[in-house]
């Protein structure tokens, strides 16, 4: 295989391990081996980016698309384990999987509504959030209630999703701000603070 291709195989091999996620998630969600097969996934997400601006070549549409694609398939595979938890942490699990839900499809319905295009962002905040969506199954096997470490029957764990819950909300306006004030389809803005500097070059283009 060429190397140029390796980061969209990472992104493949994400899509599929989502498949036996979602089965665990199911009927035995949480468990070791489901943390350690999440925790595989999260790594393909760490090295598919870097690997695609590293080797030549290798930055693509298809790339893009597939990492996006990929990272939202294992969003929702997390949303789906969260789910039958509801009982013991009520208000919280279901601010908790509002507020990924939101995270999930308000960008890319805007962007859908404005360009008729679907818009996947790759902010700086995303990256952050994505990094604490995969370690909060490592955090619920060894800190959850009931689980290895019991530290107060999960209070470590609740102050954990609540803090996500939170983040994921500013992420979510951050992307619906950004879709909304670009003047064209922007995929690879950082930040907000990049969307004056993207309009201008908008502006130029069109002149």
């Amino acid at each position: 295989m060429k190397l140029r291709y390796l980061p969209n195989a990472f992104s493949i091999a994400r899509l599929l391990l989502c498949i036996p996620l979602l089965i665990l998630s199911w009927y035995i969600p949480f468990t070791l081996f489901y943390t350690v097969l999440f925790a595989i996934a999260a790594i393909t997400d760490m090295f598919d980016g870097q690997l695609a601006r590293r080797i030549k070549g290798a930055k693509s549409e298809l790339g893009a698309t597939l990492d996006s694609v990929a990272d939202l398939a294992l969003i929702s595979v997390l949303i789906f384990a969260l789910m039958p938890l509801m009982r013991m942490w009520s208000w919280l699990s279901i601010a908790f999987i509002c507020v990924l839900t939101l995270k999930l499809f308000a960008s890319t319905c805007i962007g859908f509504i404005r360009f008729k295009e679907f818009i996947s962002l790759h902010t700086i905040s995303f990256k952050i959030l994505a990094t604490l969506l995969f370690i909060h199954p490592l955090v619920y096997y060894f800190a959850g209630p009931g689980m290895f470490l019991n530290i107060q029957s999960g209070a470590f764990f609740n102050f954990f999703s609540t803090a996500i819950a939170a983040y994921a909300l500013i992420c979510v306006i951050e992307e619906i701000f950004i879709v909304s004030l670009t003047k064209r389809p922007e995929r690879n803005l950082k930040s907000i603070f990049g969307v004056k500097a993207a309009n201008i070059i908008a502006e130029t283009t069109e002149d």
